[in-house]
């Protein structure tokens, strides 16, 4: 496999500090379930030895891991500290909240919101409507262009990264165009006191990131998630900067939104398109992307547009309200929308009247570095999980990856490993179950000796029997009418008939002879350095004391039903020398004991 450059981590260095990854691996919660590993739609999570860890350099901060998992075992960068300095700082801090604020921090009302919001000592609070709208006109300017090959919507960062990532070739056709919360936040800095502070709330995590891109100019000075943000709004009462509640004033007139969609996508576009002719192609979320990327890289379609985010829409954003479904968060925004007495004011009108500001900027490809092994090394691995062949493999994407060669290439990669295949662990688990299972020695129910244990013991008495000529007999042994008691009262009595049995067999004989339980309810005794005669003698003191013994301890046995038990000798000669004969010799004579009308010992001929 050859080896290509490793990419360097995803920190980077701000002001000085060291940032952290924005999604890491949290170890003391993880219940290795590795669900992240089959939601990640990029494969950035990495398992070894049991440790689960996120590959940076792959990583789009998409989210699906956190949001996934249900034992928080993956973690978002907190940055509310970055937020609480500037709070403290003197600095006017302005509150830029994405336009899906109303659903992300429901219950709260917008009253309630900018009020709280003025209790953490926020100066002002803005939404990116305005920035939206900004970012819809530059995109209809750029669609209309007829010297643009195509151009792909660039305002979601996720989508953003994939492409600069999986597809460079592609990055070229990115939009050229800023996101929304950068264009709303130009303008802040137009409107307000130079020394203002922006700290941009998010639906998204990769925007938290996203504010560090240098084409970005280091517009936004701190980013929160909307999760942060309800955790900070709701211990407002501990963290006042300036005062207490401070009431905001008059409502200002609400903006009408009338160019854009979903994060600065214009209506027009779409109004004007033929969306039946591909010329437009719309695509949420990275796996359909992905399809779609891949299709136009081999020259299957080539749109002329793609509007594409991780999402469907912002308002599905992995900080917004993860607790409430799509549809519940929509008819929320609704309510909000139609709430009345607000004034609406013309974006367009509007938007004549403001400053300019700067939308433009540019995108740099960012490849991912994947060694690729040879079809040979593919193959090796495969055989190591189990698969003599590609031919066998079953591509259950249980370990996360569509195709077992993807699987193989990952484990080749080291980013993944065989334990994440569940069919070959399964498997594993049941030989080594059988394993287990096939050492054991001891009968679990009696507490006797096991069939394989009596057989390896009945080898080595034989064996002993043809070198030294010593005596040796075995003594089969079959309750009768167990099957009754089954029948009648349930194999728990049965079970309970066997233990009896066995314990009466303990206790008949020395410390050098061997019980064990052959089958259900079939026991053997071997008898070493005893005779034919002497051997009778004791199988006849075994049936007389079952017998005898109270063993139909369940309710409605009769004198007529108390059990018993019929057996077969068979003592070793220089004829019967082999275990299998002398076995087979014990079992003619219980057979012939039974036949007989049970209860009762008989001898192998010899």
């Amino acid at each position: 496999m050859e080896a290509e450059p490793e990419r360097g981590s995803d920190q980077g260095v701000v002001t000085g500090v060291l940032r952290e990854p924005l999604i890491s691996h949290h170890k003391d919660a993880c219940r290795e379930c590795w669900g992240c590993v089959r939601y990640c739609p990029v494969k950035a999570i990495r398992v070894i030895d049991g440790r689960s860890e996120v590959i940076q350099e792959k990583c789009v901060s998409c989210g699906l891991c956190v949001n996934e998992c249900g034992a928080r075992g993956h973690v978002v960068r907190d940055d509310t500290p970055v937020v609480l300095d500037l709070l403290r700082s003197g600095r006017p801090v302005i509150a830029l909240l994405a336009t899906e604020f109303v659903a992300a921090l429901h219950p709260m009302t917008v009253p309630q919101i900018e009020r709280t919001l003025a209790v953490l000592g926020f100066s002002s609070v803005e939404s990116t409507l305005l920035g939206e709208e900004m970012v819809a006109q530059e995109y209809e300017r750029l669609h209309s262009r007829e010297d643009a090959l195509f151009v792909m919507r660039s305002t979601c960062p996720v989508a953003v990264d994939f492409v600069r990532k999986f597809y460079p070739a592609l990055t070229s056709a990115l939009a050229p165009v800023v996101p929304p919360y950068v264009a709303q936040a130009r303008l802040i800095r137009a409107l307000y006191p130079a020394d203002v502070a922006i700290v941009y709330v998010s639906p998204c995590y990769a925007r938290k990131d996203e504010i560090f891109d240098d084409e970005l100019g280091g517009v936004v000075d701190a980013a929160l998630d909307f999760t942060e943000l309800k955790v900070l709004l709701a211990q407002a009462d501990r963290h006042p900067a300036r005062g207490r509640a401070i009431e905001p004033g008059p409502r200002r007139p609400g903006v009408l939104k009338e160019l854009s969609l979903t994060d600065g996508f214009p209506r027009q576009t779409l109004v004007s398109r033929n969306m039946t002719s591909h010329q437009v192609h719309v695509v949420r979320g990275l796996e359909a992307l992905d399809r779609l990327l891949a299709a136009m890289s081999s020259g299957e379609t080539a749109p002329a547009i793609v509007d594409m985010l991780n999402c469907e829409g912002c308002i599905d954003g992995p900080a917004v309200s993860p607790g409430l479904s799509l549809f519940s968060k929509r008819n929320i925004e609704t309510a909000a929308r139609e709430t009345p007495g607000t004034t609406r004011v013309s974006t367009r009108a509007l938007l004549g009247v403001l400053p300019a500001v700067e939308l433009v900027r540019s995108f740099a490809a960012d490849p991912v570095r994947i060694p690729r092994p040879t079809a040979l090394q593919i193959d090796e691995t495969l055989a190591e999980g189990g698969f003599a062949s590609r031919g066998d493999v079953l591509d259950c994407g249980a370990c996360g990856y569509p195709t077992c060669v993807e699987h193989a290439t990952a484990i080749l990669r080291g980013d993944s490993t065989w334990t994440m295949c569940f069919p070959l662990q399964r498997q594993r688990l049941a030989e080594a179950e059988q394993t287990i299972e096939g050492s054991q020695t001891l009968d679990p129910l009696t507490g006797l000796w096991n069939r394989r244990a009596f057989s390896d013991r009945l080898q080595l008495e034989v064996a002993r029997h043809a070198r030294y000529q010593a005596p040796l007999s075995l003594v089969l042994l079959d309750v009768d009418r167990l099957g009754d008691v089954n029948d009648a009262h349930g194999e728990a009595a049965g079970d309970r008939v066997l233990v009896d049995i066995g314990a009466i067999l303990t206790g008949q004989l020395r410390s050098t002879d061997m019980a064990a339980r052959l089958t259900g309810d079939q026991f053997a005794v071997l008898l070493p350095n005893v005779g034919k005669t002497a051997a009778f003698a004791v199988a006849e003191k075994i049936r007389s004391v079952i017998r005898e013994a109270d063993l139909a301890h369940v309710e409605g046995y009769t004198e007529a039903s108390v059990l018993s038990v019929s057996a077969g000798i068979a003592t070793a000669t220089e004829k019967l020398s082999d275990p299998m004969d002398l076995l087979e010799a014990a079992d003619v004579a219980l057979r012939e004991a039974m036949l007989a009308g049970k209860d009762q010992v008989r001898l192998a001929p010899g």
